[in-house]
C-alpha cells in the first residue's frame, strides 16, 4: 500500500512533462506558421526585382504584362491609323465632288453652306451642272470613281423637288396665296438618256415663288490605293452623295454632303 502511494506522483510527473513538451512543439510550429505567413506577405508585396534577388525567380508573370501591353498598343496603333486613312479619304473626296458637282464652288463654304445663287438663271444652271457632270464623271474626274446602285438597284440620279402644295400669286394686287401643306416629287434620271433631254421634263418646270428645296441624291463607288503603300489591302467605298439646292429668303444655297461606307477590300495587291 505504502509502494502504490509513492509510484502516483511520478506518473503524474511524467504526463505533466509530456503536457508541456506538446505545448512547446505546438508554439514552436505556431512560429514557423506565423513568419511562413510574414515571408508570403513580404513576398507579395515586393516588385519584381526584389522578387528576383530574394527567391532568384524569372518574373514571367511581368514578361506576360509587358507582352500584353505591346500587343493591345500595337492594335490601338494600327486601328487609329487605318480609322484616320479612312476619315482622310472621305474629307479629301468630299472636297473633290464639291469642286466636282457644285458650280461655282470657291474651295470654301461660307459658314456652313458651301455657295449660293440669286437668279433663276443661277439655279437652273447649278442643277444641271451637277446633272451633266453625273453623266460624264468617267471622263473628267481624275480619281477612281465609278456609278453606284441606289437602294432599287439602280443606276443614276434621283432628283426631288419639296414644294408647297398650291400657290397662286397676283402682283397687281399684291397677294400671295399658298397651302401650307408641303408636297415632294422624285424622278429618276439614268445614265441612257442624253442631259439635254432632261431638261426638257416638265418635272423642272420650277415655280420659284412656292419652291423650298430640290435635291440630287446619288451613289459613287470609289477605291483607296493609297493602303497599298502600308501593304494593306485597299479598301472599296461607296459614296452617298446629296446636293441641295435650299430655299433661303430671297436666295438660295446650295449644299453638299457625303456619307462613305467601307463595303470590302479588294485583292492582294502585287
Amino acid at each position: 500500500f505504502t509502494l502504490f502511494i509513492y509510484e502516483r506522483p511520478r506518473e503524474r510527473e511524467r504526463e505533466t512533462g509530456r503536457g508541456r513538451s506538446r505545448n512547446a512543439m505546438a508554439h514552436l510550429d505556431s512560429d514557423v506558421k506565423e513568419e511562413c505567413l510574414r515571408e508570403d506577405l513580404k513576398f507579395y508585396f515586393m516588385n519584381p526585382c526584389e522578387k528576383y534577388r530574394a527567391r532568384h525567380q524569372i518574373p514571367w508573370k511581368l514578361g506576360l504584362q509587358i507582352l500584353k501591353i505591346v500587343m493591345v498598343t500595337t492594335q490601338l496603333v494600327r486601328f487609329g491609323l487605318s480609322n484616320q486613312m479612312v476619315v482622310a479619304f472621305k474629307e479629301e473626296n468630299t472636297v473633290a465632288f464639291k469642286h466636282l458637282f457644285l458650280k461655282g464652288y470657291s474651295g470654301t463654304d461660307e459658314d456652313d453652306y458651301s455657295c449660293s445663287v440669286y437668279t433663276q438663271e443661277d439655279a437652273y444652271e447649278s442643277i444641271f451642272f451637277a446633272i451633266n457632270q453625273y453623266h460624264h464623271l468617267k471622263n473628267i474626274s481624275l480619281g477612281t470613281l465609278s456609278y453606284g446602285e441606289n437602294e432599287d438597284n439602280r443606276t443614276g440620279l434621283k432628283v426631288c423637288k419639296q414644294h408647297y402644295k398650291k400657290g397662286a400669286m397676283f402682283p397687281s394686287n399684291d397677294t400671295l396665296n399658298i397651302d401650307s401643306d408641303i408636297e415632294v416629287d422624285c424622278v429618276h434620271l439614268d445614265l441612257s438618256k442624253d442631259p439635254q433631254d432632261w431638261k426638257n421634263l416638265s418635272f423642272f418646270r420650277l415655280e420659284f415663288y412656292r419652291l423650298l428645296e430640290v435635291e440630287i441624291s446619288f451613289r459613287l463607288k470609289g477605291i483607296d490605293l493609297q493602303t497599298i503603300h502600308s501593304r494593306e489591302l485597299p479598301d472599296c467605298y461607296v459614296f452617298q452623295n446629296t446636293a441641295s439646292v435650299l430655299s433661303y429668303y430671297s436666295w438660295f444655297l446650295l449644299f453638299f454632303s457625303t456619307v462613305a461606307d467601307a463595303k470590302y477590300k479588294t485583292h492582294q495587291p502585287t
